[in-house]
């Protein structure tokens, strides 16, 4: 019993090592960004904390959304997806995004 274990994790092990290697060897080359964040103020927090995760592009393809709307999401950003934004500068990214992208 405590062979064909030992056995399966050896199998198992193997597997792990294989796809450890056979991922070391890829690189992956995105296409350069095309989308920029419209100008206005606190674009350049936005820049600074948003663009570390996801494009411009992927907030310019959202609908237009309220000032309220906007807030969740960067709270969401934060505490569920653990994005790095600093507590302080929360209120310039929601701002922006409000008065930018928002209805």
């Amino acid at each position: 019993m405590v062979m064909k274990f030992f056995g399966k994790m050896v199998i198992v092990g193997c597997g792990l090592v294989a796809v450890c290697c056979w991922s070391a060897d890829r690189r992956f080359v995105l296409p350069p960004e095309t989308v920029k964040f419209k100008p206005g103020a606190n674009v350049e927090v936005v820049n600074k904390q948003c663009l570390v995760c996801h494009s411009a592009d992927y907030v310019s393809m959202q609908p237009l959304l309220p000032r309220a709307a906007w807030a969740g999401i960067v709270q969401k950003m934060r505490e569920k997806y653990g994005a790095p934004i600093p507590a302080g500068q929360t209120n310039g990214i929601v701002e922006y995004l409000g008065a930018v992208y928002g209805k």
